[in-house]
């Protein structure tokens, strides 16, 4: 953000808004009164925080549980991608940089599991088969 267009003094700027409609930056963004006594945080909300906290396995491990798969080779798509590989499927040499044709070759009794898509406001879960 050019700082001859918008003088910043502090994050906590009350009622002011933006010098600049439409610029929005997540590095030094504005803060109202708004945005604290808002109910529901939008995409673009200074307030929001989204956190990951990844594990070896987890996303495979979650499916295997759903699908009740406990035991059996299974990896996790999203789209083309392989996203997650168990354990039962590392045993044969797959990891995630590896196609699902490549991971099949190795394996030919592995299981793929394409996993839900979802945009912002999306409530649907759908499921691609392969």
């Amino acid at each position: 953000m050019n700082p001859a267009l918008s003088p910043r003094k502090s994050l906590w700027k009350g009622k002011e808004k933006e010098e600049v409609p439409g610029e929005y930056t997540d590095l030094e963004p504005i803060i109202t009164y708004r945005h604290l006594l808002s109910q529901n945080l939008g995409v673009r909300d200074p307030l929001r925080v989204v956190s990951l906290c990844d594990s070896d396995a987890f996303y495979a491990a979650c499916e295997v549980q759903r699908l009740g798969l406990q035991g059996k080779p299974v990896v996790v798509l999203q789209w083309k991608s392989l996203i997650a590989v168990s354990y039962e499927a590392r045993k044969y040499g797959i990891a995630r940089m590896d196609t699902l044709e490549s991971a099949k070759k190795k394996c030919p009794d592995l299981i793929p599991v394409h996993v839900a898509t979802y945009k912002e406001g999306a409530f649907l879960y759908w499921n691609k088969p392969h």
